[in-house]
């Protein structure tokens, strides 16, 4: 599937939170995340009959951001930020085995304000 440029026109950032611990080895209050990328992405909404098919927990929100490839690591423990709102990555995909660009299924996180 061919994605055309003009649709990646949502602004979206690629956060990764750290663990720290204080100095008594306890883990610290959750800090402000440290930013990983930047970039525009296709947003869409996964479907009610895709969530099924994958066996989701329908009252959860899953989306997908289509973005360019980006040589800069991306993983599941790392977060999309967009809106002001976190959404935890549960799958990467090369879209279109091309590395022309990447698929990124996410679900909300509940933070941020709501969805």
């Amino acid at each position: 599937m061919e994605i055309n440029a003009g649709e990646l026109n949502r602004r979206i950032q690629i956060l990764q939170y750290t663990e720290t611990r204080n100095g008594a080895g306890y883990l610290a209050p959750e800090t402000e995340p440290e930013l990983i990328h930047s970039c525009w992405a296709k947003f869409s909404r996964v479907s009610g009959t895709e969530a099924m098919k994958a066996g989701a927990d329908l009252g959860e929100i899953r989306v997908r951001f289509v973005i360019r490839y980006t040589r800069k690591p991306v993983d599941r423990k790392m977060v999309v930020r967009y809106r002001g709102q976190d959404y935890e990555i549960e799958y990467i995909n090369d879209y279109g085995d091309d590395h022309r660009y990447m698929e990124l299924l996410a679900r909300w996180t509940g933070t941020g304000g709501g969805a």
